[in-house]
């Protein structure tokens, strides 16, 4: 199964630092998309899942309440494709989650963030 978000797409933003949750809710709402969050914490962002399926997420790696495995995984079983957006290498990554996600430097391009999500909006498929 694969996504399409031609002209209006939901993206939940899990990321815990101000300035860089308001440049990816930017770079989203100027594409006409909509913005679930941002969300600071795992909490939070699972709370948000019980009752929202957004078209994609753009989550930080370390965050609040600590790394963002436990959203990953929610995500991952939910069938919603995500970009790990991080100033950290992926191979601190322990959950499986997070390592087969496809994650995106900072700092960070509009351009770098819109392909990153584009791309895996392309190859989702659901968990098995």
């Amino acid at each position: 199964m694969s996504r399409s978000c031609q002209s209006t797409c939901h993206v939940m933003v899990l990321e815990d630092e101000v300035f860089v949750s308001s440049m990816l809710e930017m770079i989203l709402q100027e594409q006409g998309w909509s913005v679930g969050g941002p969300f600071r914490t795992n909490r939070v962002a699972l709370n948000y899942l019980e009752s929202a399926r957004p078209d994609a997420a753009l989550i930080d790696f370390n965050i609040a309440d600590g790394t963002s495995a436990a959203t990953a995984t929610r995500l991952r079983e939910l069938g919603i494709p995500f970009v790990v957006v991080s100033g950290y290498p992926k191979s601190m990554a322990r959950s499986e989650d997070l390592r087969v996600a496809e994650w995106l430097d900072k700092p960070f391009s509009e351009d770098a963030v819109l392909r990153s999500l584009t791309q895996a909006l392309e190859q989702t498929r659901p968990a098995a």
